[in-house]
């Protein structure tokens, strides 16, 4: 099955990849460090991330596929290499304007 390649940018290193539209998405928690930039899933669907505040917290995911999201939307997109055990996944903008 053919999915289309949508461009993200990484909000930290302001790097652009082409990525699946069937790659995993979270939506961004409202207590998740920014400067941390980085969130993870266990094989329990649990996102794990730094609030905030500082702490380590411990919330169910729902991923959703890259393909829903809408240009400029800022979500965690999984990394293209991951494990049965963890995934990892990054803050990013979904297909950013170019010019």
């Amino acid at each position: 099955m053919y999915h289309r390649s949508i461009p993200v940018v990484d909000l930290t290193s302001g790097r652009v990849t082409e990525r699946a539209g069937d790659t995993r998405t979270l939506d961004v928690p409202a207590d998740f460090d920014r400067s941390a930039c980085v969130a993870s899933v266990d094989a329990k669907a649990r996102a794990h991330y730094l609030s905030t505040a500082g702490t380590r917290l411990v919330n169910h995911a729902h991923p959703r596929p890259l393909s829903w999201r809408v240009r400029g939307e800022e979500c965690l997109v999984a990394r293209a290499r991951g494990n049965a055990d963890e995934v990892a996944y990054r803050l990013c903008a979904v297909d950013p304007a170019t010019g």
